[in-house]
């Protein structure tokens, strides 16, 4: 699930934490795999800030946290049906949906502890994303009882019912760049549909939406909020679109099946994850040529997530009846 919000935005007292925090050295090899402390995977997201990978489970009803080097750190339990995760903008708190508990749990980044839950009502939620002072969640519990909804940051003001009639929880995405813009696909269907969504008084109105091809996996924006990318199972490329009216940009020829999308909020670099051969590639910003690739078997949808400086990035794969793994890639 992508968050979608995977990334949050370096301060000044970012630098100085990350000073601290034990950054992956230049002397490990380019690729580390780590089984992680879950069975499953339902999302990924990384906290620059503090140097924690954190990757979700809705079947082990947990979170699973690492440093940056992908060392445990801990487990977090009792979140009944964890799904989506997204950073908050002051990186105090990270979101985890709890989809079959009814609410979005808020987690203090720092002590790993559970502040508080924001009941967002009986609607499964699922994926997560950030804009402004907002967070915002798809949900569905039934077929084509999904939409979209939403709670302050502080957990006043939930409500849902701003989108409607969605087949499953969609994808979403926000970026820094373009804030109350929000883009949301709807995965398994064929064809899926891809949407842009914008802010506007109390609601949300369709700014546009266009056909992205079959079984939708992964939504992303670019850098600079400009272009939204699209992973699916067709076409076999990353689809590229303009935010504004979702009109064709470009497309990165992956090969078949691409599963997951991330781009760097540092470097604007690419990266796809294929679920064809296992392997993950990497895409300088503004370039359609692939500069680097990795195996990474049995890759998730949605679980690619960059870390700080777009020196690493991270990837979810799960081989038949084992832990999900954690693959630490130098980019």
């Amino acid at each position: 699930m992508h968050n979608r919000s995977r990334w949050l935005t370096a301060t000044a007292m970012t630098a100085a934490l990350l000073t601290a925090t034990a950054l992956p050295a230049l002397a490990e090899p380019p690729q580390r795999t780590v089984a992680l402390s879950v069975k499953s995977f339902s999302d990924i997201a990384v906290d620059p800030t503090l140097g924690h990978v954190f990757v979700s489970s809705k079947l082990d009803n947990a979170v699973a946290v690492t440093d940056l080097s992908g060392n445990a750190v801990a487990k977090l339990s009792n979140l009944p049906g964890a799904t989506g995760l997204a950073l908050s903008p002051d990186g105090r708190t990270v979101f985890v949906a709890l989809s079959q508990f009814g609410a979005i749990a808020a987690v203090d980044t720092l002590t790993l502890t559970e502040r508080t839950r924001y009941p967002v009502g009986e609607v499964c939620p699922s994926d997560l994303a950030v804009t402004g002072t907002r967070l915002y969640f798809s949900y569905g519990c039934t077929t084509w009882g999904g939409g979209i909804g939403r709670v302050g940051l502080d957990g006043t003001g939930a409500r849902t019912g701003l989108a409607t009639g969605h087949y499953s929880p969609h994808q979403l995405a926000t970026s820094p760049a373009r804030p109350g813009l929000l883009a949301t696909g709807q995965p398994g269907l064929s064809p899926s549909e891809l949407r842009v969504l914008r802010e506007e008084g109390d609601g949300l109105v369709l700014q546009g939406v266009r056909d992205a091809g079959s079984n939708l996996a992964d939504v992303e924006f670019s850098k600079d909020g400009t272009q939204v990318h699209v992973a699916g199972g067709a076409p076999y490329q990353i689809q590229s679109y303009t935010s504004d009216t979702l009109a064709v940009r470009g497309s990165y020829n992956t090969g078949p099946y691409p599963v997951a999308v991330s781009v760097s909020q540092d470097t604007g670099a690419l990266a796809a994850g294929v679920n064809s051969d296992t392997s993950v590639r990497v895409y300088p910003e503004g370039s359609l040529d692939e500069s680097r690739s990795y195996e990474a078997p049995y890759l998730h949808q949605a679980s690619l997530a960059w870390g700080p400086g777009g020196r690493w990035l991270y990837a979810v794969g799960n081989r038949f009846g084992q832990p999900a793994e954690l693959h630490v890639l130098s980019s």
